[in-house]
């Protein structure tokens, strides 16, 4: 979370190191100016019926009110995960040239149209163009984890992982039958001690949105490349969106519920997407 729709954001720097001085010599700065990285996120407005009339109300109890409100302000959940999403799938390192210059690590070199994305299990393993040798799912997240590495980035570290691909980390965990990935059902935070499995640094959430063997890594709290910038928090109104708040059930005849919010992926070569074409058990 973001409290202000602009602001400054640090890419990866390359690693600073001390120079040798002669005397009289200044040392350089190695800072980029703040105004490069100054970041905007665009908000948008949000809203949903409340769906109520007077009839509904007297004939129902209570119980049978809320949940029906509770059902609707449900729908801002989705909607946030939906954003999240489509953040991270439009702001990932895909082979377009990046907004900043990306550093070298170590041996490491990097072009900038380096990207993250692997379309099958040989892109993240020899890249041969023949996609033909297996890899356990633990050594898919092993891998993926290693191309955030070798930028630099530290944990924690998150993975991901859609129904299918969870099923198959979970018939390599043999040592202990009672591992739970949870559901990613709150994409805004997550207390990562509650996550079970930790693979080389690497916890496991499962996302029922993706399809086949998908997962990605990104880092996360802190270092998570997705900023979400809440203008106006989800609130109900009586009619429109300056109208009175709602005190009563009489109120909730003609209310809706608004919210103003924005998404945005800040640092592209935070998170790193595979599609794991070729899975083996492990032995």
């Amino acid at each position: 979370m973001v409290d202000q729709q602009t602001f400054y954001d640090n890419p990866k720097d390359a690693d600073v190191y001390f120079e040798e001085l002669a005397e009289g010599e200044h040392p350089r700065t190695v800072d980029r100016e703040a105004v490069d990285n100054q970041i905007f996120i665009r908000d948008k407005k949000y809203g949903r019926a409340v769906g109520m009339s007077q009839d509904f109300i007297e004939k129902h109890t209570e119980d049978r009110v809320l949940r029906k409100i509770r059902t609707m302000l449900e729908g801002a959940d989705n909607t946030m995960r939906e954003l999240i999403m489509s953040a991270l799938e439009d702001g990932y390192a895909q082979g377009q040239e990046l907004w900043y210059d990306v550093p070298d690590y170590g041996e490491y070199e990097f072009s900038q149209t380096h990207d993250h994305k692997f379309e099958d299990t040989d892109e993240l393993f020899d890249n041969d163009d023949a996609d033909d040798t297996a890899f356990t799912a633990r050594e898919h997240i092993e891998n993926a984890k290693d191309h955030l590495t070798h930028h630099g980035f530290t944990g924690p570290f998150i993975a991901l992982v859609s129904s299918g691909f969870k099923r198959k980390v979970r018939n390599d965990l043999t040592w202990n039958a009672n591992y739970h990935i949870p559901m990613a059902t709150g994409m805004r935070s997550a207390a990562l001690e509650d996550l079970d499995i930790n693979i080389d640094g690497v916890r496991l959430v499962e996302s029922p949105w993706m399809t086949g063997d998908q997962f990605w890594v990104t880092q996360a709290e802190n270092g998570s490349p997705v900023k979400i910038y809440e203008d106006k928090p989800l609130h109900l109104r009586r009619g429109t969106e300056g109208g009175g708040p709602v005190y009563s059930p009489g109120d909730l005849v003609g209310a809706n519920a608004f919210g103003r919010w924005g998404v945005k992926n800040v640092d592209p070569l935070r998170a790193v997407h595979v599609n794991a074409t070729q899975i083996q058990p492990e032995n």
